[in-house]
């Protein structure tokens, strides 16, 4: 049988049964194998499958390897799945077997690890001392249980683990074994109690219990629900009812069992009920609801100005394809704008939905998968990896916020949702609506082109007019601030913020950096405290009193001086959410303030608890980055104030303009959704950039036709294509070597005339990341067969560098740092 292993190779492997299995194994199975010396769960492909590295790995006939055990009695991929994430992994470049392990629910694979274990003979060394001191202490922990090397060297971090256990084993006193492990992820259940069959409960309260009156109205109340009760709700409403249950099912008038126990998806939002569509959503609908009925693959954008409706319209839509009979998936690109659409979602169509995203338990994720893929649900509401969800008879697939850079997996499997959505869509005929007030500037295009159809909501619901936008100059503002204040809010933003709090209204400030400051600065020498392994500065934490690097983690005390000079004197520089919220808590003492960020967002239920203080309008004033940005409609937010619009303007990547407009405007949205008149103030120290001026007039289009000039000058997407090779490596010249041997790799294969050039190699944005330097070159062009092969030989470049040197190719990147 063929096999797809989760490994960086872009290979399928044989592998035999079981002479004593006579069953055939169906694709989609997982399967445990030996693969190298190391177990692996792997995913039964169709024996005909071959992958480009296959022939090429083909030698004479050789003894095949046996399977170690089946995990599933049935398949636990639907073949369609399997074939969609094959093809788009060829498109992408990406080894087979680690796109297929995306089609799987996290944690619900079993887990085989390979632990070390005492011998016989260890035990009696042991058990008579006849061991040396440095074996003692891993031969006494391996005497407990079976150990990993990792858990060894946490427990006992002074000891070299891996020299210590070669050496046991060598000796004979210990030895490496496998272990199949459980998977992390099972369906949580909860008992339930229920009455048993045949018994009249009216007959069993007033005769059989006769006196014992608390059984009596314990049994009454299990009857009034016919599924039975949760015991641990009838725990909760009396906390001594477990006496109670078990004589009345000693009685016989009451039975327990199990059942699957849903996750807590409860939405902070209300929901609505229909409401009476406007005239741009009527007319929207009807294309959709015409591909819907005609099971039609066709795209649309659905482009509509900030509170224009667009959820309306996409629950329309779901309408339609469950009356059709069919299923609907919800995209969302970050979890914290779940809540809002499942509250709609939840209004509409009940309790019958399931929630997909990683913010959920891998047992609760998987409670949800196993509704979908047994049908108890028809509706599917997450984030990207939705995508994969078991549905195989989808109707509707939208794609909410869909310019959203959430939607490209950046690691592994670097798939963007909105390519696998098509692809998905195709294979089941049903409409894709891709939902945007600001889409990206390629999606835009394909409307053009006439690619895809575009349906435009250019009002708001209820005639509301857009916010009014106010662009303060930062310069200009600095030279009216006294000398030594650090300029955070400026005149016309505490103005606003004051005329806000004055009027009732809530206020929402954007900016888009953590932490307190972005960086601690000496002026006597210059020296800035920096990443030990990565080539960035490190950011002050007011709340932990800690510098942090926010790309590896990595935490340091505050030094007292400065590590340069020794001068005691530095500085913080750089204004991060904690920073802006201590400045608006001084300048607002009597305001109501909370922050919404990544740091605090953490926290298990703090992202709701700032939605529902929104929502009940018990805060006045909002702190927060790109979270709050996105997607919400909260009636009190009456002010946006973006403090500093400037972040992300002038990064190295030709979408940074893009970027930087569709944000201001996405955060601006947010203002005016009821029937107060909203406003937005964006402090600058460019108003007018390309990227600003339009923000001010809400002028998508004036924006899209000066940006897109720029890419057709530049060939840039939409008008050609990109792959992004990045090489890493701990030495910086091992790395520049490798990336030169793959961009000359590349050239050399280019077909004189070709409409494709190499740009680079040089270092990459950020050149040192979690300990390794990075180089980086592009492929650019316009000739998709050119690029098809150049990407080819930089792949096989750079699986002949050393294996400390390492090379990832994106075929269709979207960050380019």
């Amino acid at each position: 049988m063929r096999v797809a292993l989760p490994v960086p190779l872009d290979r399928l492997f044989d592998y035999r049964l079981p002479r004593a299995h006579t069953r055939p194994v169906e694709p989609g199975t997982r399967v445990r194998v030996q693969f190298a010396g190391t177990p692996l769960v792997g995913l039964v492909v169709p024996g005909d499958w071959t992958t480009e590295d296959d022939d090429a790995a083909a030698g004479g006939p050789r003894e095949l390897a046996e399977i170690a055990g089946i995990v599933d009695e049935e398949p636990a991929v639907a073949l369609p799945m399997m074939e969609l994430l094959a093809e788009a992994a060829r498109d992408i470049f990406c080894p087979i077997g680690l796109a297929l392990a995306h089609a799987l629910p996290p944690g619900s694979t079993p887990r085989l690890a390979r632990p070390w274990a005492l011998t016989p003979r260890g035990e009696r060394a042991l058990a008579q001392g006849a061991v040396s001191a440095d074996a003692r202490p891993l031969l006494e922990r391996l005497a407990e249980r079976a150990q990993t090397a990792h858990a060894l060297a946490k427990a006992l971090p002074r000891l070299d683990v891996e020299a210590r256990l070669a050496a046991l084993a060598r000796d004979g006193l210990a030895l490496r074994r496998v272990e199949v492990r459980s998977a992390k992820a099972r369906v949580p259940t909860e008992r339930i109690a229920r009455v048993a069959l045949d018994v009249d409960v009216e007959h069993a309260a007033s005769r059989v219990l006769g006196r014992a009156k608390k059984q009596a109205a314990l049994l009454r109340r299990i009857a009034e629900e016919k599924d039975g009760v949760p015991t641990r709700r009838l725990t909760a409403e009396d906390p001594n009812v477990g006496a109670l249950l078990r004589q009345l099912e000693k009685r016989g008038l009451i039975a327990f069992s199990e059942r699957p126990r849903l996750a807590s998806t409860e939405t902070i939002l209300d929901g609505d009920g229909p409401v009476t569509l406007t005239d741009d959503q009527r007319d929207a609908l009807v294309p959709i609801r015409d591909a819907i009925k005609r099971q039609v693959a066709e795209t649309f954008l659905l482009h509509g100005v900030t509170g224009s409706g667009k959820t309306e319209v996409y629950l329309r839509a779901i309408a339609e394809a469950l009356e059709a009979g069919r299923q609907a998936l919800v995209l969302v690109p970050e979890i914290t704008l779940t809540h809002q659409l499942l509250a709609r979602v939840r209004a509409r169509f009940g309790d019958e939905v399931a929630v997909l995203h990683s913010g959920l338990k891998p047992g609760e994720r998987l409670a949800q998968w196993e509704r979908l893929r047994t049908g108890d649900t028809r509706i599917a509401v997450g984030a990207r990896s939705a995508l994969f969800a078991p549905l195989e008879d989808l109707g509707l697939i939208v794609i909410d916020e869909e310019h959203d850079g959430a939607y490209k997996n950046e690691e592994g499997f670097r798939y963007h949702a909105a390519d696998l959505a098509t692809r998905l869509a195709a294979r089941a005929a049903c409409p894709l609506i891709l939902g945007s007030a600001t889409p990206a500037l390629e999606t835009r295009h394909q409307a053009e082109t006439g690619r895809i159809k575009r349906l435009s909501l250019p009002r708001r619901v209820g005639g509301r007019p857009l916010p009014a936008v106010e662009i303060v100059d930062l310069g200009k503002e600095k030279e009216k601030n006294p000398r030594g204040r650090k300029l955070i809010l400026s005149r016309p933003m505490r103005a606003a913020i004051e005329q806000t709090m004055a009027e009732g209204g809530q206020t929402i400030l954007f900016l888009n950096r953590r932490g307190f400051s972005t960086r601690i600065f000496c002026f006597q020498c210059g020296h800035a405290e920096r990443c030990d392994d990565c080539d960035v500065a490190l950011v002050f934490h007011a709340a932990d009193y800690k510098l942090k690097c926010h790309y590896c983690d990595l935490e340091r005390d505050v030094p007292e001086q400065c590590n340069g000079c020794g001068d005691p004197e530095t500085a913080l520089l750089g204004v991060g959410t904690e920073r802006l919220e201590e400045e608006v808590q001084t300048v607002f003492p009597d305001a109501r303030t909370m922050r919404l960020d990544r740091d605090v967002a953490a926290k298990r239920g703090h992202t709701e608890s700032v939605l529902r203080a929104l929502k009940n309008e018990d805060v006045d004033i909002v702190i927060g980055t790109q979270m709050v940005a996105k997607g919400h409609d909260f009636p009190g937010v009456q002010l946006v104030g973006v403090v500093a619009a400037d972040i992300g303007l002038h990064l190295p990547d030709f979408r940074a303009a893009e970027r930087t407009f569709q944000l201001l405007t996405q955060v601006a949205g947010r203002a005016g959704r009821a029937n107060r008149p909203g406003r937005v103030v964006v402090q600058t120290f460019v108003p007018d950039h390309y990227a600003l001026a339009p923000v001010g007039s809400h002028d998508f289009e004036g924006f899209y036709r000066e940006e897109i000039a720029h890419r057709e000058a530049l060939g840039y997407p939409p008008f050609g294509r990109l792959s992004r090779i990045v090489v890493h490596a701990e030495e910086e010249e091992h790395a520049r070597a490798g990336i030169e041997s793959v961009a000359s790799a590349a050239r050399a294969v280019i077909p004189d005339g070709a409409r494709l050039e190499v740009l680079g190699p040089s270092p990459a944005p950020i050149a040192r990341l979690r300990g390794r330097y990075r180089f980086m070159c592009l492929l650019k062009g316009d000739d998709p067969d050119a690029l098809r092969r150049a990407s080819k030989a930089a792949l096989a470049a750079g699986r002949a560098l050393p294996r400390d040197v390492q090379m990832a190719l994106d075929a269709r990147p979207v960050n380019m740092l």
